[in-house]
């Protein structure tokens, strides 16, 4: 996890200003925003916690899944609308070039109605047509996955195993189904909450980052800065980072077993042998004092 504290320092799509962030009061229409079963869930999940005033600390989010991020001030104003649209895109589309004809001007005026959040507005750009076929459709299993962890949670897959259970979930249950669990998970809640633009994290140590994340992320993100994700070819950029880490954890530690047969230490017995004055072995007579023959 990455606490507020560390999580407003880490910017890579971000600026000197912090991450780019958005929140209106506006009411209108804020509940024609479709939901399902998952989203409600969660939905309350979010309210529940943020009710009960849960703290903020490094942990992992598997040891405190109902963890919400801080009260931060968020803008609401024309500039911070449009620097968090601006930020989206650029987060989400993996730095690809837009044209007025690609942006999603509806999702942009619901926004700027308060119908949905920046993480609605998120989540929605991550399901359009024009990030699956950039990210889903013409990519590999591997790759699309990566992807998705890098625009919508800012850092790379942490092990294998997350890479296969999200596989099997856009497998069994879909696409969408996949973004949904991301954008809905506890890690996205309390890092970005419902109104910062994510960004690349990896800069910061987070609870349960590995120290191969930053260079999976350097990876990801290519050599040159300007260079879009979809320019960077359709196979995996980590998998053999991932690989090399699971088969170095699952190797069995060197083990040879030698049988040792130890003496065990005797300390020596002092044993009692009464008096015993010392005996006179030679014998010696006797002579009077000053009497020499």
């Amino acid at each position: 996890m990455l606490g507020i504290d560390t999580s407003l320092r880490g910017l890579s799509s971000a600026t000197s200003t912090g991450p780019a962030s958005f929140a209106t009061d506006s009411k209108a229409g804020r509940n024609t925003m479709p939901r399902t079963v998952e989203d409600t869930i969660a939905e309350y999940k979010r309210n529940h916690c943020a009710s009960m005033r849960i703290s903020i600390g490094p942990r992992l989010h598997s040891e405190c899944p109902f963890g919400v991020i801080a009260d931060s001030f968020t803008p609401g104003d024309g500039e911070a609308l449009r620097r968090s649209i601006t930020a989206s895109y650029r987060q989400v589309f993996g730095n690809l070039s837009l044209t007025e004809n690609q942006r999603e001007t509806s999702l942009e005026a619901r926004l700027l109605n308060g119908e949905i959040y920046i993480r609605d507005f998120v989540n929605s750009l991550a399901k359009s047509e024009f990030y699956k076929s950039n990210f889903f459709y013409t990519v590999g299993a591997q790759r699309g996955i990566e992807l998705n962890f890098k625009h919508l949670l800012g850092r790379a897959p942490l092990d294998q195993s997350e890479v296969q259970s999200a596989i099997k979930l856009q497998a069994e249950s879909g696409f969408n189904a996949l973004i949904d669990s991301l954008t809905n998970s506890a890690e996205y809640t309390e890092v970005f909450g419902k109104n910062i633009v994510p960004y690349e994290r990896t800069k910061d140590s987070y609870a349960g980052m590995f120290t191969r994340s930053f260079n999976m992320m350097r990876a990801l993100g290519g050599a040159k800065v300007a260079i879009s994700d979809n320019a960077q070819g359709r196979n995996s950029r980590t998998i053999n980072t991932l690989t090399i880490a699971a088969r170095e954890s699952a190797k069995p530690m060197p083990f040879s077993y030698t049988s040792i047969t130890r003496i065990p230490v005797k300390l020596p017995q002092q044993q009692y042998t009464g008096h015993n004055p010392v005996k006179v072995t030679d014998y010696v007579p006797f002579q009077p004092f000053g009497v020499h023959f």
